[in-house]
């Protein structure tokens, strides 16, 4: 049986891998609170492939009014835990 605290650390570790592999930022970078302007630097074009990322796990497009508010790790991680992504190894 998975707990949702387990289900979202798994999220998180693939959020994090997902950064570090295609941003190069370090682990200790990615923390939930992180923002992605402010913090890791991320360019509207970093932006636009991460949510390109979220869609492809959740299978699912993300919409206008959704993209903003997804300014931390948190916020994404949050995002695809309750739509159903990070299940798919």
């Amino acid at each position: 049986m998975t707990t949702e605290t387990t289900h979202t650390g798994g999220i998180h570790e693939r959020v994090t891998a997902l950064l570090e592999e295609r941003l190069g930022l370090l682990p200790e970078e990615v923390t939930r609170d992180a923002k992605f302007k402010e913090d890791l630097g991320l360019d509207s074009l970093d932006m636009v492939e991460l949510l390109t990322l979220v869609e492809t796990e959740t299978g699912q497009d993300v919409d206008d009014g959704t993209a903003p508010s997804m300014a931390t790790v948190g916020d994404v991680i949050d995002y695809l835990a309750a739509h159903g992504g990070g299940d798919a190894t």
